[in-house]
């Protein structure tokens, strides 16, 4: 059977009845014209199967069109909403998204960002795999790509919009402090980004209640599932003074720890306050609803597609890096 002739873009302007710039606009995503008829433009579009040729407009243009994305855990569902709401809000723009994970690991994080250059992506937002270990991150931007942080590298000196991790910390232990607790375990998730500032944000609580630094105990859970938060509760309570309250870097180490301490009858809250980070899901419907912090996925999401874009537009302005650090909530339910 002889294949149909394809769909070109005088065709579906011809069906629209628009020029055949306004179709392009259209397929671009383009704010410049009005919804109702962007929509239009792409019904048709479809109904006549017709696809862009994204290949030869990138050679026309020197732009892809494509954003790269890398997270570090794709199993935290904080970092899948984040996901979600980037391709959404990309996809709004005209624009496409290429994903990696890098699983928390500087090595994988490197060969992402070298796989989204190959691409010639026109910018990409990271999560990044380490705390201290940017770098590479940092070679990226300045080698020409435009690079958005969705967690704060201190020193870094790139673009980021991110939760206020210290702030965050902050709260919970003052919430705890404020509860009579003055052994505080902390169970940190590793070197990921901003578990640093955590700690910091809990340290600077302790200091301003007059406490002493071993207030507060750190314990790396090299990980940062319910597994791990499960499996380090032996080595949290082995202290000889041992904690009454627990920190945990994410609502899955909290949870894991949740279900140790109801298999080993330590009761929560009365012998052990417990409090989360990342407001997931888990937390609101585990068997004790999780004290937690709210971590503000969609906003951030929403703001840093919407900064990337802006830069990628304003090219030639030479834009100086900003960092928009937003304030979280902290939700106190039945584990404090």
């Amino acid at each position: 059977m002889k294949p149909k002739p394809k769909t070109k873009l005088k065709d579906v302007a011809k069906a629209t009845g628009f020029s055949e710039n306004t179709v392009s606009l259209a397929l671009r995503g383009s704010p410049r014209l009005p919804e109702s008829t962007r929509d239009l433009i792409l019904r048709a579009a479809e109904e006549l199967n017709y696809f862009p040729n994204h290949i030869a407009r990138s050679l026309a243009n020197n732009a892809t069109r494509t954003i790269g994305l890398v997270l570090t855990d794709i199993m935290n569902p904080t970092l899948t909403l984040a996901a979600r709401t980037i391709e959404r809000e990309l996809t709004k723009a005209g624009y496409g998204m290429m994903f990696a994970a890098s699983d928390t690991s500087v090595e994988s994080e490197k060969r992402a960002l070298l796989r989204f250059q190959s691409y010639q992506v026109d910018g990409i937002l990271v999560y990044p795999a380490h705390h201290r270990k940017f770098d590479h991150i940092v070679a990226v931007a300045e080698a020409g790509t435009p690079v958005l942080l969705l967690a704060e590298l201190r020193g870094s000196g790139l673009d980021t919009v991110a939760i206020d991790d210290m702030a965050g910390a902050y709260k919970v232990a003052c919430h705890l402090l404020g509860l009579g607790h003055r052994r505080i375990a902390m169970l940190d998730g590793g070197f990921m980004s901003g578990n640093d500032d955590k700690r910091r944000g809990i340290r600077q609580a302790i200091r301003q209640a007059g406490l002493p630094a071993n207030t507060l105990i750190v314990h790396n859970a090299k990980g940062t599932s319910a597994t791990q938060g499960y499996r380090m509760m032996p080595a949290v309570m082995a202290d000889p003074n041992k904690p009454t309250a627990l920190v945990a870097s994410t609502d899955a180490l909290a949870t894991g720890a949740l279900r140790w301490c109801g298999e080993n009858g330590i009761s929560v809250p009365g012998q052990m306050a417990i409090a989360g980070y990342d407001n997931t899901e888990v937390s609101e419907f585990s068997v004790l609803p999780l004290t937690t912090v709210n971590y503000a996925a969609d906003e951030i999401s929403r703001i840093g597609v919407a900064r990337i874009l802006h830069r990628l537009e304003n090219k030639e302005a030479r834009l100086p890096a900003e960092t928009q650090l937003i304030e979280p909530e902290l939700i106190v339910r039945a584990t404090t």
